[in-house]
């Protein structure tokens, strides 16, 4: 028969019990203690499961013996069922052993099943019920708490940044998944190293903040050749002194800021040069006129003598000034469809005598290269300031002197990268910011302007391309010279 609306809304109580006997003390048990739950009364365990697959029930009764499955089929089907609901179990006999276990089987509370029990049912079921959703809400915080704990972490691993937590003694308290992965390690298996065992730096004095203003701070801080920007923050836990630090690796990041200075440099130094180039190149031009017409008509050889110096000087000035005018870029640019290799070795070859006398061996690595729209007097220009700075570096005093040319194709960036290798006696680190400054060299005075290198960075630079070394004293040079692919170019 089915059930009236006003029972609809009643709470549903369960009693599995195959004693008939008892389903009406029990009614009147809970009438007596003013419960108005709708009581349903069934007789087997699958009964019960049947009804609490199909409808929601406030709590059950079930007893301990019951034909076919027992009490305890049914807690373990209701467990595999995952059915939540409090059961109390009905048991005959005050036996630890059978209470244990049907704790130990999901129940949430028992009763001894003796003459007496009908009139504490009511009592019972409130203790369970309240037992069970006081129970609910703590698993229900406990399972929030982890899963905010869960996102937090998820969150703070997302970070490709270092951040980690100091304590008072210099200690990893906690870290991301980040700096772990930078050492080839889990986060678990750095917590509680001491930080400068890690990173090679004490970070306690210089970027803890004092306890008394609780200021953050931040700097600067080299670690392997690597710049990283670390801010740290203070933080106090459970009255714990601790610390909060970010790395952020901000290596890329200055050496565009230095590149994208030296741009606007060069830019200004170039509107300056031009101007005094042009000046200077035509009072030039008459002394160097004038100077062969004296040699023409004077026949006296210390005169000729004295005339010869003062041209090659004047001849000299010259080629500083044309240098001058190309490094301000004073000529339209006339690109057209280039083989980067094949430019490579015409350029070469216009040293190949030079290099063979001074026994410097050159080695070339051609990848397969899209052709590139270039100004190809101006790049072979560029490269061959390289090739000469490489040249010079290693001079006619260096055994088994080695310039290795290598190129490839960058698919994935749409780039072709040139590198120009040597194994001379390399660059101070203290002046390798320098090598693209105009005027800035390192060698004797008359045989270098300090222009090539600078003439190499404008000239990639309109290219829309980038060039950059890398060396170390003792270990040679590499120059990397990367210019654009145009689109549709194969």
């Amino acid at each position: 028969m089915g059930l009236k609306s006003a029972d609809v809304m009643k709470n549903k109580i369960l009693f599995i019990d195959d004693n008939l006997s008892n389903h009406e003390l029990i009614n009147t048990a809970f009438m007596r203690h003013g419960n108005n739950s709708l009581l349903l009364f069934l007789t087997s365990a699958e009964a019960g499961l049947g009804i609490l697959k199909k409808e929601a029930v406030k709590a059950v009764f079930v007893n301990q013996r019951l034909p076919g499955k027992d009490g305890f089929d049914f807690l373990r089907e209701l467990k595999s069922l995952k059915i939540q609901v409090p059961v109390i179990m009905l048991i005959s006999g005050e036996d630890k052993t059978v209470v244990q276990k049907a704790i130990r089987e999901g129940a949430n509370d028992w009763v001894i099943n003796d003459a007496r029990y009908f009139d504490s049912l009511p009592f019972v079921l409130d203790c369970a019920i309240a037992r069970y959703d006081i129970d609910r809400e703590r698993t229900e915080s406990g399972r929030l708490i982890v899963e905010s704990h869960h996102q937090w972490m998820a969150l703070i691993d997302g970070i490709t940044d270092f951040v980690f937590i100091m304590d008072e003694e210099s200690r990893i308290f906690k870290t991301n998944r980040a700096l772990a992965m930078a050492f080839g390690k889990s986060p678990k298996d750095i917590l509680g190293i001491k930080c400068h065992e890690l990173l090679g730096i004490d970070l306690s004095k210089a970027l803890c903040p004092s306890i008394e203003n609780s200021l953050p701070h931040t700097e600067e801080r080299t670690i392997n050749n690597e710049t990283y920007l670390i801010s740290s923050f203070p933080l106090h836990y459970n009255n714990r002194p601790l610390t909060i630090h970010l790395m952020k690796n901000i290596t890329e990041i200055r050496r565009m800021k230095e590149q994208l200075y030296h741009s606007y440099k060069l830019a200004s130094l170039g509107l300056l040069v031009s101007g005094i180039a042009h000046e200077i190149n035509n009072p030039l031009t008459g002394v160097i006129t004038y100077t062969e017409l004296l040699r023409m008509k004077i026949m006296n050889e210390e005169i000729q003598g004295g005339l010869k110096k003062i041209l090659e000087s004047a001849e000299r000035c010259k080629k500083v000034v044309e240098n001058l005018l190309t490094f301000s870029r004073q000529k339209m640019p006339s690109k057209s469809l280039e083989s980067i290799n094949d430019l490579i070795d015409r350029t070469i070859d216009l040293r190949i005598y030079w290099l063979r006398k001074n026994n410097i061996e050159i080695v070339k690595e051609y990848g397969e290269l899209p052709t590139l729209l270039v100004d190809s007097q101006q790049l072979q220009l560029a490269i061959l300031n390289v090739l000469l700075n490489a040249e010079q570096a290693l001079g006619s005093n260096i055994d088994n002197g080695m310039i290795r040319f290598s190129t490839r194709h960058d698919k994935e960036n749409h780039k072709v990268i040139i590198k120009i290798s040597d194994n001379g006696p390399g660059i101070p680190q203290d002046i390798i910011s320098k090598i693209f400054d105009p005027f800035f060299t390192t060698k004797p005075v008359g045989t270098g302007t300090g222009l090539g290198l600078s003439i190499s960075h404008g000239i990639i630079a309109e290219h829309e391309g980038n060039i950059r070394v890398e060396s170390s004293e003792g270990r040679g040079a590499t120059f990397f010279i990367e210019l654009p692919q145009e689109p549709g170019m194969k």
